[in-house]
Order: structure tokens, then sequence, then C-alpha cells
């Protein structure tokens, strides 16, 4: 199906002297000192002070080492030009925009006197391995990127909150399970909103279907071709039916742990919602902090009740015999110690 480029010659490998010889063997560390006092060197971890070590020599100043520090976790895939154009592809274009929440997250932090962290740990598509053995990666993808995105989190012991950026169907929950395993910690997360719709074209969960109806002869090479094309209206953003993944994006702000309004907000625009949010949910982290508001809370059986009454609004479809939740958590008990899974019948 893709082509294959010849191999390169070995000088093209190998490179040349003057490579070697324009590097450098030694270099000025930053200016400054850190913020030490007596008590710190006697008392606290050798590792929180080598922190502020670390911290300078990735550019930040000495004199601002003092504020709170914050987590941004995402499932950011790709590599973006200033302009928006493509130097390497992600897998998805629900996880292609996430650096620019990431971003925004960052600055509002930063303006504030907060120290923004930013940790990544991307996720695959569905959509990209269906009827391939990468399915067999894809579908454990979520719980083993909730250990990981959860292991990155707590090495930060240091951290005064977190907030999770993620949109699809995996990510997205694997997030709110990281976030769920660090229950004493203020966590908000936003969704990375929906890709745009393209004007006169099937959307990207149609568009899956197109070999399949091909192949029953329901639609033309040409069809084919151009509606697999044009599927995405924007550049980034997940799958525009209410699929796993915006029924994830609902589900994180039923149960309280993204701003209201945020969920599927759409991509594509100037002044796009997700970002705006991205900002909104950098203060209203801190907020919880302050208030002492953390996850647990939210998985108090107090919480529950309205949780569920929320979600069922949102992706519970009902037939003739039962009504089925469409939810992704309906498999992944959001408590500690539950000893089995949620019911199949709305429940979160």
């Amino acid at each position: 199906m893709h082509g294959r480029f010849a191999a390169p010659p070995l000088d093209a490998v190998l490179g040349s002297a003057s490579a070697v010889a324009a590097g450098r063997l030694a270099g000025e560390g930053p200016a400054g000192r850190l913020p030490l006092t007596p008590d710190m060197l006697r008392e606290q971890p050798s590792g929180n002070v080598f922190g502020l070590t670390q911290n300078v020599g990735m550019g930040w100043s000495p004199a601002s080492l003092g504020g709170p520090q914050y987590v941004i976790v995402s499932t950011h895939g790709g590599l973006r030009s200033e302009d928006g154009s493509a130097v390497a592809l992600g897998y998805h274009t629900g996880h292609w925009e996430i650096g620019l929440l990431v971003r925004a997250a960052a600055e509002t932090l930063r303006a504030a006197g907060a120290i923004p962290f930013a940790a990544y740990c991307s996720d695959p598509c569905d959509g990209r391995t269906q009827g391939t053995t990468g399915m067999f990666d894809s579908l454990p993808y979520r719980n083993d990127a909730a250990v990981v995105m959860r292991r990155l989190i707590r090495s930060l012991p240091t951290a005064s909150g977190v907030i999770g950026v993620a949109t699809c169907d995996k990510g997205l929950p694997a997030t709110m399970l990281a976030l769920a395993g660090c229950g004493e910690l203020p966590a908000v997360i936003v969704p990375g909103g929906v890709t745009l719709p393209a004007v006169g074209s099937e959307d990207a969960g149609q568009v899956q279907s197109l070999g399949a109806r091909f192949a029953r002869d329901l639609v033309s090479l040409d069809y084919a071709a151009t509606m697999g094309c044009r599927a995405c209206g924007s550049a980034g953003g997940g799958c525009q039916f209410l699929g796993t993944a915006a029924t994830s994006q609902v589900v994180a702000e039923a149960l309280g742990l993204a701003l209201p309004d945020g969920a599927s907000a759409l991509c594509g625009s100037a002044r796009r919602r997700p970002v705006s949010r991205c900002g909104s949910s950098s203060a209203d982290v801190r907020r919880w902090r302050c208030s002492g508001s953390t996850p647990s809370a939210l998985r108090s059986r107090a919480s529950s009740p309205s949780a569920r009454s929320r979600t069922r609004c949102w992706c519970t479809r009902r037939s003739a015999a039962r009504p089925t939740c469409c939810c992704i958590f309906r498999r992944s008990p959001m408590r500690r110690g539950s000893g089995r899974p949620p019911s199949r019948t709305g429940s979160a």
C-alpha cells in the first residue's frame, strides 16, 4: 500500500567530521542562586533540592521557584509547525492539537505565579487499527496508559494539582482513571473537543464503512475516495459522532471533572472554546486547591447519583429490552475496592 525509500549512502548516515568539531564539551550553567534554606538542606528529601536544579537547568528563573507546582498530563501526539502544518503526523486528529491546549493551560498557570510541568502519554486510534493486529494493542491501551499517567503524576511529589488534557476513546478514559487514582490531588479534565463536521461529506464514523459498502456495490470508487478525503472538517478534535470518544468527554463533565459546557466543544476556529477552557481550567484547579476539593469527593456515594443521572441523559440509549450505556466506563470501576464493575444499565 505504501512505497519504500532506497537505503541512504553510508556517508549520509555517518555525517562529516565538521559536525563533531562544532560540538561543545562543556557549557555555562544557569546564573543565580537557588532559594535554599538551612531547613531545606537538612530536612527535605534530596530529590526536592535536585528538582530545583533541574528546573533552572531547563530555563526557569531561580527567582520564580517558590510558586506552587502543577502537572499538565496529556495525550498529545504529532508535531505541528508554527503555522499549523504537519511536520510529523499524530495517529489521529484527537491528539493533533492537544499541544495548543497544554500551552494555554501552562501560560495561565505561569501568569498566576505557578510552575507548570507538562508530561505526555500519547494514544492510538481504534479506527486506524480496525481490522488489523493493532487492535490487540489498542484495546488494552487505556488501562496501561492510566498506570503510566498516574506514575508520571506521582513522580512529581511536590505537585499541588493536576490538569488532564485528552480527547479520544482510549486516551481520555485513561486520563480520568489516572486522575481518579490520585484521589487527594486537586484535578481538572480538559476535553480536547470534537472535529468540525465537513460540509457535504460523511462524518468520521460513516467513512469507516466505505470498504464494506464498496464491496457490496453500494458506493463508487470515486465517491469513496472523495468522502474518505473530506471527512474531517478541522485538523483537531475527536470523531464527530457520539461514540466512545465524545461520550467520554460528556462523562468527564457529568462527573464534575470538567468545567460546564466543556464536553464536546467544537475545534477548528480562531477562538476555540477548548483553548479558552484550558485557561479557565487552570484557574479552576487552583480554586480546587484552595477549597480542598479533590477527585475523592467526586467518587463518594453522595455524588454518585447526581453523576449517574447527568450521564444517563447523554450516553444512554434506550431499547425495547433495557437501557444500555455507550459509556466505556461500564467495564472500569472508578471507585477503589468496589470488587466488581458498575452495572451495564447506565451507571458510570
